[in-house]
């Protein structure tokens, strides 16, 4: 015998299957309008990370940097040894202290002590020195990429731009930087060696910036999207302030395109006036701003749109 189903229920039922008829129905004409409508370029990416980028001061960095330190200067105790002073943040070296008992050595290279070394032989103990030395300069190994080995790994982001003869038959070696696809500006990336003829380290200084691999990644996050196509036309009657050579304040203001000459995208690290425990690095566009007088080099951040200003 067929027992038919009590009126009530199912009118509850179809109550029930109609609101959630009704609910599938809106959400389908919401999810329809989002795919129809076409992605803002100027609203920020929900992947893209916070901005600007920071680099926090670190405890560990500072120790590590002085671990290296106590390893160059050989014989002489780490606990006697007066330390170097370190740059804020980045906690690489700004000088090397001036009542060190004896200087710190590069390694020597090439047999017999008392033969010059060659050039080559030279660059090798630069290299040799480096990689020593690296936490004090702000250098970091990371994964080696194809063809390099794991000691070269050290040095892979670091490039020497000359040997020069210095004062008193000294030379200096200058290295630059270059963890990023844009090249670093406002002064940091820089790694200078001077040293005598027979090895003596007479001047040590790094402004290369710690922590690159994760920097890195977040670099080229920020920079997808970013075009120069239209940033001259944005700049029209803008005035953008400087300092002259005297240092007093002066502007200068955008009166044409053609006044606008982009150089470069570069990433512009920058510590707040007072603060040592943080380093912003920007995004920014290298502008020459044509006009009366000689062209006036101008940094503008690339994401918002402000003037920075390069350290004095």
């Amino acid at each position: 015998m067929h027992v038919s189903e009590p009126q009530h229920v199912s009118r509850e039922v179809r109550r029930t299957l109609a609101a959630l008829c009704c609910v599938a129905l809106a959400l389908l004409m919401c999810s329809c309008a989002a795919a129809s409508r076409t992605a803002d370029p100027n609203l920020p990416r929900a992947d893209a990370p916070a901005y600007p980028l920071v680099l926090e001061a670190s405890e560990e960095r500072r120790e590590k940097a002085l671990a290296a330190w106590s390893v160059i200067v050989g014989e002489q105790p780490a606990a006697n040894a007066p330390k170097p002073e370190l740059r804020p943040v980045t906690a690489t070296i700004e000088s090397l202290p001036a009542a060190l008992a004896a200087p710190p050595r590069m390694p020597k290279v090439g047999a017999g002590e008392a033969r010059t070394q060659t050039d080559e032989e030279t660059r090798e103990s630069l290299r040799r020195f480096v990689e020593t030395a690296a936490p004090l300069l702000g250098l970091e190994r990371r994964a080696p990429v194809a063809g390099e080995t794991e000691r070269e790994s050290t040095l892979g982001d670091l490039s020497l731009v000359e040997v020069a003869d210095g004062p008193n038959a000294t030379k200096l070696a200058r290295y630059r930087q270059n963890p990023f696809d844009l090249p670093l500006r406002n002064g940091f990336g820089d790694i200078e060696v001077a040293f005598t003829p027979d090895l003596s380290v007479t001047r040590l200084k790094s402004t290369a910036v710690p922590d690159t691999e994760r920097l890195r990644r977040a670099v080229t996050a920020l920079r997808q999207g970013l075009a120069q196509d239209k940033l001259a036309a944005s700049l029209l009657n803008r005035t953008f302030t400087f300092a002259d050579a005297a240092g007093n304040p002066q502007t200068r203001a955008v009166a044409n395109v053609e006044s606008v000459v982009v150089r470069d995208l570069v990433v512009f690290p920058q510590r707040r006036a007072g603060d040592d425990t943080r380093l912003e690095l920007r995004l920014a566009w290298e502008l020459s701003i044509e006009g009366q007088g000689a062209p006036l080099v101008v940094y503008v951040d690339a994401v918002t749109g402000e003037q920075l200003t390069p350290a004095a």
